[in-house]
């Protein structure tokens, strides 16, 4: 059967970068992003494959270097992706020379990503023809370019951000910040899901957080909430939310089906926009998908990464649950405790059953009140309690 070749060519600088001249040698060069994913791999660990280094990509990640591009044309990501390289020939001599190789259709191709999978996808998804910034290991080792991953990933270190206003004081305020939004970054002391979830246009508590950047009248989500929402979805241990733009993104995607769904609930003194309900629907979805992902014929359709999913996931969620749940009074005025948050918790996985069986929305449930309950029944016209159900505990 015959085969296509394929035939590249790239300028390039090669150089050891060890003055004793040990270590690999390194190519570094540039090539358009669908040229890269034309000839360079992804090899993901998996149970068939314990050898690979990367990781199964994030469609957030993804997804958020197409929008940094797209929201400013001055944006660019200079950061080389590293590949590891075999089967290449030089042409020349010295630092400069040619380097070329070759690809057959279903032959392994002659590059193999070791970090930058989600950077290079990204860029190709915003346009083929972006060009993406190479080190190449040439004549990479499944040894090295393990070892090379495993440093890559694990040797970063964010900047400390007393450094970042430090320098930020050299430069326009204004500019910089316009700049910094568009990487979902910051430089008040709000920095996190807080600010992001209050400045991103994208995001369902857009203007409503209560802090000094919105007017008076549209502060009706306190930021300590926030930060215990997306707290509790990091302390889940979901390997798709170890970054903070992922986890920015997960949380985007989810309470923007919420608000959707039940937007006469974006309210001000709303319950599910306190601390304690914006804490447990996120803990009930991110429950729910961590128990779907356990399950063989569920966990394709559950990925934290994956926006589309977590939207998808979100609204299964809420055909479950009733919002009547959180416009009923409450039989006590706090629950942000931890016995608190596990009662409403409770009730949240009751009231599902409930929907679930076709039962009524709100029996067996703790948290409302009971006197309120017999007035909506009778008002809307549905069964009156019966003397063991009218019982506040």
């Amino acid at each position: 059967m015959d085969t296509e070749l394929m035939r590249y060519e790239y300028d390039a600088f090669i150089f050891h970068q060890r003055a004793d001249g040990q270590g690999p040698l390194l190519a570094l060069f540039h090539a358009p992003a669908g040229e890269v994913a034309a000839w360079a791999d992804v090899d993901r660990l998996g149970p068939d494959n314990r050898m690979a280094p990367q990781r199964e990509p994030k469609k957030s990640r993804i997804n958020s270097i197409c929008r940094f591009f797209g929201d400013d044309p001055q944006n660019t990501i200079p950061t080389a992706i590293v590949v590891g390289l075999r089967g290449i020939e030089f042409d020349g001599e010295g630092g400069i020379r040619k380097l070329r190789f070759e690809t057959r259709d279903q032959h392994p191709h002659p590059g193999l990503i070791i970090d930058g999978q989600h950077r290079l996808r990204g860029l190709e998804k915003v346009d083929p023809n972006t060009i993406v910034p190479i080190v190449g290991i040439i004549e990479a080792t499944d040894l090295e370019m393990a070892f090379q991953f495993l440093v890559i990933n694990n040797k970063s270190a964010k900047v400390p951000l007393d450094h970042l206003r430090a320098l930020a004081l050299n430069y326009p305020s204004e500019q910089l910040e316009a700049r910094l939004k568009t990487a979902r970054l910051a430089l008040n002391t709000n920095l996190g899901s807080v600010g992001v979830l209050d400045e991103d246009p994208e995001s369902p508590f857009s203007g409503i957080v209560a802090w000094p950047n919105n007017p008076p009248e549209q502060r009706i989500v306190v930021p300590a909430a926030i930060e215990a929402m997306a707290s509790e979805a990091k302390s889940l241990g979901f390997g798709e939310l170890e970054d903070l733009d992922s986890l920015n993104s997960f949380l985007i995607a989810m309470w923007s089906v919420i608000k959707d769904e039940w937007a006469h609930l974006f309210v001000a003194d709303s319950k599910l926009l306190s601390k304690v309900g914006l804490t447990c629907m996120t803990q009930f979805v991110c429950s729910t998908i961590k128990t779907w992902a356990r399950n063989p014929r569920l966990r394709d359709q559950v990925d934290p990464g994956d926006p589309d999913k977590v939207r998808s996931v979100t609204s299964d969620v809420l055909a479950t649950l009733d919002p009547l749940f959180f416009e009923a009074e409450w039989a006590s005025s706090s629950y942000d405790t931890r016995a608190g948050r596990d009662m409403v918790m409770s009730d949240l996985e009751t009231l599902s059953f409930n929907k679930a069986n076709d039962d009524d929305w709100y029996e067996g449930l703790k948290v409302i009140n009971r006197n309120w309950l017999q007035g909506y029944l009778s008002e809307h016209g549905g069964a009156a309690l019966t003397p063991d159900e009218d019982v506040v505990d």
